[in-house]
């Protein structure tokens, strides 16, 4: 027998303690405790935990991208590395090639890329739920300083790589985060 979950899939970031097991009104049956506390779980702890999981449902990150910019010979951006609340992509792929369910990238130019998420997604169960880009954190690695900066607009979010004098630094890895 399976069982289908109720509620919405993390990325709705309306989950509340009561689709996890929480209910106010939980108790033990007939009010006695738990019959062996190292091995049963009582419902105090079962609605603690359900109020846990709902925040950190809210606050968790819907994907986590590894990029590179291809400046030097131009092409479109690899996807090095790219989790997302639906499942991971454990192969790189070229940015406008994604793989079903996964965002594509586009090179703008030097260090500015676009990447565009789908409009809903679909978690385990078949659930689908509208997902726009609300906020995003970056970070670039090399061996001198640059600046990663964000635009979200839309289902759109643009990443740009600048040095300290604001020149757009080319074929620089980038982790993009979105919630």
């Amino acid at each position: 027998m399976t069982i289908t979950p109720e509620g919405l899939p993390a990325w709705s970031r309306t989950a509340d303690h009561s689709q996890y097991g929480g209910h106010v009104a939980k108790t033990n049956f007939q009010s006695q405790g738990v019959v062996n506390p190292r091995t049963d779980v009582g419902a105090e702890a079962i609605v603690r935990h359900a109020s846990d999981t709902a925040a950190a449902v809210r606050t968790a990150e819907f994907a986590v991208i590894t990029f590179l910019c291809n400046d030097g010979s131009p092409a479109v951006p690899t996807i090095e590395s790219c989790q997302l609340m639906t499942g991971i992509a454990s192969a790189p792929y070229a940015g406008d090639s994604p793989p079903t369910g996964f965002p594509s990238a586009a090179r703008n130019g030097n260090g500015d890329v676009t990447f565009t998420f789908d409009t809903s997604y679909e978690d385990d169960y078949s659930i689908a739920e509208d997902f726009a880009p609300t906020q995003a954190d970056t970070s670039a690695s090399g061996a001198t300083f640059a600046h990663a900066t964000y635009v979200i607009s839309g289902q759109t979010v643009r990443v740009r790589v600048w040095d300290a004098a604001g020149v757009a630094l080319a074929d620089r890895r980038v982790t993009l985060t979105v919630w």
